[in-house]
């Protein structure tokens, strides 16, 4: 499970056994009832809002499939489409090369132009784009899923505490069982 701007304050710590939460108590995790291994944290390399914040990812191993909980650069206050490529290819540089991957999260796409922007590496990487969910209020979604050897069966959106609406996938590696 990948969860995004969770408050560490409200959720059950033990259950999170690869997570990463700013000073502000908000950030990243994964979650699996399998062993999770190979975890690692790739910042953004931009800061934003006057230099304070980096945005932060979190990759890990779960059951053979690579997981990225991915919080894009948001760019404030001028969006800059560059910055966000740049945090793309800052976690596509540590991912493993082949194998399942699956990288979702909020990826900030403001615009149609920061969507193919993402977009480009990601498919030159052998990703594909799977799946998008509305963010309310804005036309252009901002929450992707990107899977590379892992084929979507199924996908739903729900309300949740979150500005963003969370997402249910049901996935399973290509040639493989679901993915649960």
């Amino acid at each position: 499970m990948l969860l995004q701007e969770i408050n560490i304050n409200s959720e059950n710590e033990e259950m999170l056994f690869s997570s990463n939460t700013s000073i502000r108590g908000y950030g990243t995790a994964i979650y699996s009832k399998e062993p999770v291994s190979r975890i690692t944290q790739i910042q953004s390399p931009y800061a934003e809002f006057g230099g304070f914040i980096f945005k932060k990812t979190i990759i890990a191993t779960t059951a053979g499939v690579q997981y990225v909980s991915f919080h894009g650069y948001n760019g404030q206050p001028f969006k800059d489409v560059s910055k966000l490529v740049a945090h793309i290819d800052a976690v596509l540089s540590v991912i493993s090369p082949t194998g399942p991957v699956i990288f979702a999260g909020d990826f900030n796409t403001w615009s149609v132009e920061h969507f193919e922007a993402i977009k480009t590496p990601l498919e030159s990487a052998g990703f594909s784009h799977s799946y998008s969910w509305p963010y309310p209020g804005r036309e252009t979604p901002l929450d992707h899923v990107f899977l590379r050897g892992v084929e979507l069966k199924d996908s739903a959106y729900f309300s949740n505490e979150s500005d963003h609406l969370g997402a249910v996938l049901e996935l399973s590696v290509q040639g493989g069982p679901p993915i649960t």
